[in-house]
Parts: C-alpha cells; sequence; structure tokens
C-alpha cells in the first residue's frame, strides 16, 4: 500500500497527465501540484516515466478491481457481459486513461514487442473469469481473456462505431451476441 505521501503524489500526477498529457506533463509540473519538492518526487519515483508507471498501474489495478467486485457470484457468462458493461462505462469515466489512450495509446495498450500490460491484464481478466467458473483449461482462457483485452484496448483507443458505448443495454446486448460464445 503506498504511503500517504505517495497517494498525494500520484493523485497530483493524474491530474497533471490528465490536463497535459504525458508528453507535455513534468516532473516540476506534478510537483508543484502535490506540493512537494522535485527532491521529494524522486526519491518514490526516478524519473517521468516511472511515474507514469505507478499512475498507470495504480487506475488499472482499480479498474480491474472494480470488475472483480462485478464478477463475484456470477456464472462466466453473466460474469463476462456485466463485467465488459462496467469495464466499456468505466473506460469512459477515468479521464487518464481516455487522455492517454488518444495522446499516448501504447502507454495504456503496451507497445509492439513490449506487450507487459498485455500479459498483466489478460492474467486480471483470466483470473476473474476463473473465479466465476469459467471451466476453459488455462490455455484457452489465456486466449479468450487476450481476445477481450485487445478488444477493451480498441475501444479505449477509438471509441467510435456502430457500438453506442453510452448505453449499457446495447453494449450488454452486444457482448451477450459476440463475447459469451467465447466461454462454451
Amino acid at each position: 500500500m503506498p504511503a500517504p505521501r505517495d497517494d498525494a503524489i500520484l493523485d497530483a500526477a493524474r491530474h497533471v497527465f490528465e490536463q497535459y498529457g504525458a508528453r507535455r506533463a513534468t516532473v516540476d509540473d506534478v510537483a508543484a501540484t502535490a506540493g512537494v519538492s522535485r527532491s521529494t518526487l524522486y526519491r518514490s519515483y526516478p524519473g517521468k516515466e516511472a511515474l507514469l508507471a505507478a499512475v498507470v498501474q495504480r487506475e488499472t489495478d482499480t479498474f480491474f478491481d472494480e470488475l472483480d467486485e462485478v464478477a463475484a457470484g456470477l456464472p462466466p457468462r453473466q460474469a463476462l457481459v456485466e463485467c465488459f458493461v462496467r469495464g466499456i462505462s468505466l473506460l469512459r469515466q477515468v479521464p487518464v486513461l481516455g487522455r492517454l489512450a488518444v495522446t499516448e495509446p501504447a502507454v495504456v495498450t503496451g507497445t509492439p514487442g513490449h506487450p507487459p500490460l498485455l500479459r498483466r491484464h489478460t492474467d486480471r481478466v483470466a483470473a476473474t473469469l476463473r473465479r466465476a467458473g469459467a471451466a476453459l483449461p488455462d490455455a484457452e482462457l489465456e486466449q479468450a481473456a487476450e481476445i477481450l483485452v485487445r478488444l477493451a484496448s480498441t475501444y479505449l483507443v477509438d471509441p467510435e462505431g456502430s457500438l453506442d458505448l453510452a448505453d449499457p443495454a446495447a453494449v450488454g446486448a452486444w457482448a451477450d451476441r459476440w463475447l459469451v460464445p467465447l466461454l462454451p
């Protein structure tokens, strides 16, 4: 668990990254917003990249923790639909992820040849589906989870399309039609 000062620094960094994007944000901006000196900030985070990684990790951990709560007690297929609906809604509600998805999509989705976020997010989705009772063999569950993560990433980076992401009922019907078959 981060120390209170680390939470304040990460809150400030999230705000600065939302406001300026990762490229334009500076460590000085974050330190000033957090009300700490640069040296204090550097003791916890050696640079802007480490700070950005910590913000993205914290935001995605919170995102997946909430999806775990949504899935709790639901059968696998219903968990998949409910988590997809809630996940799409959350993606629209987390400004820093939305901003980074537009200005620096590789920060949120990972970069070709360097997919640590993809791997980490796939593992989280697979674990949630397994806890909901998904009976697929591990390798198949991992593949289904990766499809879900890749699909959600595309909606984060480019939300425009035929699916009305602002309509939870439409998102749920879409997930039931197209995603539930991933879990036989």
